[in-house]
C-alpha cells in the first residue's frame, strides 16, 4: 500500500456519517457541555497536589547514606547554629489507632451536629481552633514563598552559555570562581562591569553607586540569618536562626487568619489556610519506613469506604462543616471539595519516596577503599530553597550549588502519576454515579501500586523494605538525636509518659544554657551573628 492511498483511507474516517466522525462529534459536544465540570476538577487535581509537591521538596534532610557537611569555621558558633527538624514518626501500631482515633472524632462531630440542629456554635469553635494552627502553617508557607523570590530575583549563582557567575556576599561583588565561606577566597576573575546583585542581563545595567549600595543592603536584610534567642526562667528557653521572609511570612498569616474569620470565609482564603496546614503537616510528619506507612494507608483505607458506603457520617460532617479542615472548589452546583486527609495522608507517603530518591543518590556515590571496609560517603549539599539558583544555573556547565537539587526523583515521580490517575479515577467515578466518593479508595492503590511497583520493576524493593527514618541507617548521626522509644503518634499520648530519652549531647547543651542564662530572669533578643571577614585575593597574586 503506498502513502496516497493510505492517507485516503485515513481521511475517509472523517468523511459522511463515519463513525469515527460521530464518535468524535458525540464527546466534543459532552465535553463542551462539561467545560464548567472539567475546569473544576482540573483546579481539584492541581490544588491537591501542589502542596504535596512542595512539602515533599521542603521535607529534604540529610539522608543516612550522606556525610555531614563539614563547618565552616566561623567565629562565632551561632554562625553555624543548627536547628534540627521536629518529625514526628509512625509505627506499625498507628495502622490499628489512626482509623479508630479518626471514626471516634468523625462520630462525635456527627453527634454533635445532630444534637445541635445548627452547626454554627461548632463551626465557630472548629474555625478558631484551626484558624489558630493556620497562623503557623500559613506563616511558614508564606515565608517560604517569599524566600523562593528572594532566590530568584538574588541567587547566590548564576550562569550563561559560557561562564558560571558566584555572589559573595561579604565583599558585595560578584566573581567567576567559587565563593567559600574561609578567610581568604581565591577568585579567577573579579566582575568591574557587574556591580549590582542582579543575574543574568539585569547584572550589566549601570546604576548609580548609592543605588548599588542600596541593593546590596536589600539582598543582606533578604538573605542573611539572624539569631532569634528567648528565655523565661523556669518556662522556655530558646534559640533558632530566622530571617526577615519569616517574620513577614507570620505576619502576613496573621492577616489572613484574621480576615477570614473576621470578614469574609472565601474559597481562596479557606484553601490557603489548607495549604498551609498541608505543607506543615507533610514535613511534620514522617511514615518511618514504607511498609509502616503502607499499613496506615491500608487501614485508613477500610475506614473511607466504611464511613462514606455504610455510614452517614462522613458527607454529612463534610458538608456541614464550615472550617478549613478541606479544600474548596467554585464550580457548577455547589462546587466541590476535597478532605484535607485526601492531600496529607497519602503526601506523607510521597515526601518519603522523594527522601528515598535522596537517599538512593547518596547511596550511589558512595565509594570503598579496596584496602578496608570502610565506606566513604559523599558529603551532603543542602537541596532546599535553590530554586532560583536551579534556574538561573539551567545551562551551566559547572559544578554549583544549585546541583543539590538535580538529583533523579523515579519514585516521587512515579507516585505523583500514581496520585494523579488515581484522582481521574475517582471523579470519573463520582461523576458516573452521582455520589460522593471515598477518595482514599482509589488514592491508596494508586499511590502504594506505583511505589511498590516501581520498586519490583528496579529490582530496589528490599532497599524500599529496609529504608528507614528512626536513624538506624545512621550510625554517624545517633550521637546527636534523641533514643525514641517505639511508641509511635499515639503511644505517649495514651501512656501520659515521656516518648523521648535525652541523648548525651542534649544533655550537655543543656549544661550550656544554663551557664549562659544564669543570671537571666526574661531575655528576649534578635542579633547578628559574627561573620569571619573576607580577603580576597586574586590568582596568581
Amino acid at each position: 500500500m503506498d502513502v496516497s492511498s493510505a492517507l485516503d483511507r485515513f481521511f475517509d474516517l472523517f468523511q459522511g456519517d463515519s463513525q469515527t466522525l460521530q464518535f468524535i462529534g458525540k464527546w466534543g459536544a459532552r465535553v463542551y457541555e462539561d467545560r464548567e465540570w472539567l475546569k473544576m476538577y482540573t483546579h481539584l487535581v492541581l490544588a491537591a497536589l501542589f502542596p504535596i509537591y512542595i512539602g515533599s521538596h521542603a521535607s529534604l534532610r540529610r539522608p543516612p547514606s550522606a556525610a555531614k557537611a563539614k563547618k565552616s569555621g566561623t567565629e562565632d558558633e551561632d554562625d553555624e547554629l543548627e536547628v534540627e527538624p521536629l518529625v514526628e514518626g509512625m509505627t506499625p501500631s498507628d495502622a490499628i489507632m489512626f482509623p479508630v482515633i479518626a471514626g471516634l472524632v468523625l462520630a462525635a462531630l456527627y453527634f454533635i451536629i445532630k444534637w445541635l440542629e445548627d452547626p454554627a456554635i461548632l463551626n465557630k469553635i472548629l474555625n478558631y481552633y484551626f484558624s489558630t494552627l493556620g497562623v503557623v502553617g500559613v506563616g511558614r508557607l508564606l515565608a517560604d514563598f517569599l524566600n523562593v523570590g528572594a532566590s530568584f530575583i538574588f541567587p547566590s549563582v548564576w550562569s550563561t552559555s559560557k561562564n558560571t557567575y558566584h555572589v559573595d556576599p561579604l565583599l558585595s561583588q560578584q566573581v567567576q570562581g567559587l565563593v567559600k565561606p574561609a578567610k581568604v577566597q581565591i577568585h579567577r576573575k573579579i566582575l568591574d562591569d557587574k556591580k549590582n546583585p542582579f543575574p543574568g542581563l539585569f547584572s550589566s545595567i549601570k546604576l548609580p553607586t548609592s543605588i548599588n549600595k542600596q541593593l546590596w543592603s536589600l539582598r543582606a536584610l533578604l538573605k542573611n540569618h539572624w539569631i532569634l534567642r528567648g528565655y523565661f526562667h523556669g518556662l522556655f528557653s530558646f534559640k533558632t536562626n530566622v530571617r526577615l521572609n519569616d517574620v513577614t511570612g507570620f505576619l502576613f498569616g496573621i492577616v489572613a487568619v484574621y480576615l477570614y474569620n473576621m470578614y469574609s470565609k472565601t474559597w481562596y482564603l479557606a484553601n490557603l489556610l489548607a495549604f498551609g496546614f498541608c505543607y506543615g503537616t507533610i514535613q511534620l510528619m514522617s511514615p518511618t519506613t514504607f511498609w509502616t506507612g503502607s499499613l496506615v494507608l491500608m487501614g485508613l483505607f477500610v475506614y473511607d469506604v466504611v464511613m462514606v458506603f455504610y455510614t452517614p457520617m462522613m458527607i454529612s460532617v463534610a458538608t456541614k462543616i464550615d472550617a478549613p479542615i478541606k479544600l474548596v472548589f467554585p464550580g457548577p452546583g455547589r462546587g466541590g471539595f476535597l478532605g484535607l486527609g485526601d492531600v496529607v495522608l497519602p503526601g506523607i507517603m510521597m515526601a518519603i519516596a522523594l527522601r528515598f530518591d535522596l537517599y538512593l543518590h547518596y547511596l550511589r556515590k558512595q565509594s570503598r577503599s579496596p584496602n578496608s571496609k570502610e565506606v566513604t560517603k559523599a558529603k551532603y549539599e543542602e537541596p532546599t530553597g535553590l530554586w532560583g539558583e536551579r534556574f538561573w544555573t539551567s545551562g551551566s556547565k559547572e559544578t554549583t550549588v544549585a546541583d543539590a537539587t538535580r538529583f533523579p526523583k523515579v519514585y516521587f515521580k512515579a507516585s505523583l502519576v500514581g496520585y494523579t490517575l488515581a484522582m481521574i479515577v475517582t471523579i470519573t467515578v463520582m461523576r458516573i454515579y452521582n455520589h460522593g466518593q471515598p477518595a482514599l479508595l482509589y488514592l491508596v492503590p494508586g499511590v502504594l501500586g506505583a511505589l511498590w511497583g516501581t520498586a519490583f520493576v528496579r529490582g530496589e524493593w528490599k532497599l524500599m523494605w529496609e529504608y528507614t527514618e528512626d536513624g538506624t541507617l545512621d550510625p554517624e548521626g545517633n550521637d546527636e538525636k534523641k533514643d525514641v522509644k517505639k511508641e509511635g503518634l499515639f503511644g505517649g499520648l495514651l501512656k501520659g509518659e515521656e516518648v523521648r530519652e535525652e541523648s548525651e549531647k542534649e544533655k550537655e547543651r543543656k549544661e550550656r544554657e544554663k551557664e549562659e542564662h544564669a543570671h537571666h530572669v526574661f531575655l528576649f533578643s534578635l542579633s547578628e551573628p559574627k561573620q569571619a571577614k573576607t580577603k580576597l585575593v586574586e590568582k596568581g597574586e
